[in-house]
């Protein structure tokens, strides 16, 4: 028995398209024939498009970069932002103006942001203490922001979150969670050696992954420092990459 642990963004899907059949019918197959397939991403669950959070063939899910791991539609481990440090952060993001996105469980709330993200319905975030008298019940996973990370960021958010950058935005993930370490836990539960793993992704946020797996694949389309990285390499998102890399791989 396989477990596999597949990204979504620039993986399964890219530019508000996919999963793409090219994928899903070898991921089908291989969930017929006993491998146990997970996604694994940055996004918090709240976040995970319905097509994938509800599909026939998931078994679970590595979520806001192992902050919180499902096996079937039960969590197995989770891990919240502590709730006395957000009104600080959302007063730095509503005096500066900058797009700031809190990933939860069952939602996504947003300073200065469209009304949408990532065909997402964000809820709108207009005083610091929201989290505490709007939403109190809300448990948060997650931080998107827009641009690159000041210096006051650093000192703001660098006491709970490591920060990833990408070309526009960077991600807060709360310091000791991983996706590797979301991996481990899935696969504990489950009974299965980590050799008998298999990754994919593309992007920086995958290295740990991709580096702890059984066999960690690189997209086509990844960052040429997870290329160097990956045991294998596979076509591109949104041209069947993830379906050949299981029909190669996946016995």
């Amino acid at each position: 028995m396989k477990a596999l642990f597949l990204d979504i963004d620039e993986t399964l899907v890219t530019g508000g398209r996919g999963p793409f059949p090219e994928d899903i019918e070898p991921i089908e197959e291989a969930h017929r024939r006993g491998h146990k397939v997970f996604l694994s991403t940055g996004r918090s669950l709240g976040h995970i498009p319905a097509v994938l959070r509800e599909a026939a063939w998931l078994d679970g899910i590595v979520a806001a970069a192992g902050t919180q791991v499902l096996v079937g539609d039960r969590t197995i481990y989770h891990t919240w932002i502590p709730k006395e440090i957000l009104p600080a952060i959302c007063a730095f993001y509503l005096k500066t103006g900058k797009f700031c996105v809190f990933e939860g469980e069952s939602g996504v709330y947003g300073i200065n942001t469209a009304d949408s993200y990532d065909g997402m319905e964000i809820i709108p975030l207009h005083k610091e203490d929201d989290f505490f008298t709007r939403y109190q019940d809300t448990v948060l996973s997650k931080l998107t922001i827009g641009g690159s990370i000041s210096e006051a960021e650093r000192n703001l958010l660098g006491t709970h979150f490591h920060l990833n950058s990408f070309t526009n935005y960077f991600e807060g993930i709360l310091l000791g969670e991983s996706k590797s370490k979301g991996m481990c836990i899935a696969l504990e539960a489950l009974g299965i050696p980590r050799e008998n793993s298999i990754a994919i992704g593309d992007s920086e946020n995958d290295i740990d992954i991709i580096c702890a797996a059984g066999l960690g694949i690189a997209m086509g389309n990844a960052c040429d420092k997870l290329k160097a990285l990956a045991g294998a390499i596979t076509g591109d998102c949104g041209k069947g990459g993830v379906g050949q890399a299981i029909r190669r791989f996946v016995h």
